[in-house]
């Protein structure tokens, strides 16, 4: 498949699973799971041990495309190309890779951040540039705003989501969006609870799938409580209000500064719990919890 048609595929299934677990074997059983729940796009980290075992592994799996991530290097992404890789992706923008990937026909998704970097990442031959970390430097705001003005560049957003900000992603004009920890949470894949991974796959992809009908159902179902049925909001709704007499101009009063709607405080921390735990929640379980879920 030529680097183009792999892109074109990666976008059409929206989702990309970064990879990265402490052993193989946990890499192994979170990529059957997220693949149960219809997931068909992963990133195995090199930072995994045995990254290119578990390359070789999927190399002639037909209904998912695996490719290398975390790649720094063109001599790692050329092992990793060898052992059955079908794209490479890295976080920073690197032209070695760039040239290997050319030179080899497969696609490559190179990191950048800023204006210039993505650019120039375009320019090299990347087919997709990757925006890491972009919840560090705005989140769907800096998206916004860069592709006012990069209009025909292929991006993919990465980089430690807050789960509130998926929605917006989706109604960016982003060609896919690349989660880690937020598919399968680390206190899931410790605890070996593979069919709870598979069921918020599931969630994922069906909210991938149409963001408009499934966005407020998907955040209900991650227990992410609305901005506007907060306490703290509808608290702030009830406040009494001063009248502005006529005469008092707020274009005179240039040090009234009132913050855009957007800068509001995110729910994930604060998202309820007890009764609203759902099997595929990624926040701490205590220990002797009712594990039925796990089966």
């Amino acid at each position: 498949m030529i680097p183009g048609e792999l892109i074109s595929l990666i976008a059409r299934r929206r989702l990309v699973a970064e990879v990265r677990t402490d052993t193989a074997m946990q890499a192994l059983s979170v990529v059957d799971a997220l693949a149960a729940g219809g997931v068909g796009v992963f990133e195995i980290a090199l930072t995994i041990p045995g990254a290119s075992e578990i390359l070789t592994h999927y190399a002639t799996r037909s209904d998912i495309i695996v490719g290398v991530g975390a790649a720094l290097e063109a001599r790692q992404a050329l092992e990793a190309l060898s052992s059955g890789a079908r794209f490479v992706a890295s976080p920073i923008f690197s032209p070695e890779i760039a040239q290997l990937c050319q030179e080899k026909g497969v696609a490559c998704v190179l990191g950048a951040l800023t204006p210039t970097e993505i650019i120039n990442a375009q320019r090299a031959g990347a087919e997709m540039v990757k925006l890491f970390p972009v919840e560090a430097v705005g989140g769907p705001a800096y998206v916004r705003s860069l592709l006012r003005q990069l209009t025909h560049i292929s991006v993919q957003v990465s980089g430690g989501f807050a789960i509130e900000h998926l929605v917006e992603y989706f109604q960016l004009p982003v060609r896919s969006i690349a989660l880690g920890a937020l598919l399968a949470p680390p206190t899931l894949v410790d605890r070996g609870a593979w069919q709870a991974i598979t069921n918020r796959a599931a969630a994922f992809v069906q909210f991938a799938s149409n963001p408009h009908a499934y966005g407020a159902q998907f955040l209900a179902m991650m227990g992410v409580t609305p901005q506007a049925q907060r306490p703290e909001n509808r608290a702030a709704a009830n406040l009494p209000t001063v009248p502005v007499p006529p005469s008092q101009h707020l274009d005179d009063a240039p040090a009234l500064i009132r913050p855009p709607a957007a800068w509001q405080e995110p729910a994930g921390a604060d998202a309820p719990g007890g009764a609203n735990f759902r099997p595929w929640d990624s926040r701490p379980v205590r220990q002797g919890d009712d594990e039925d879920w796990l089966r």
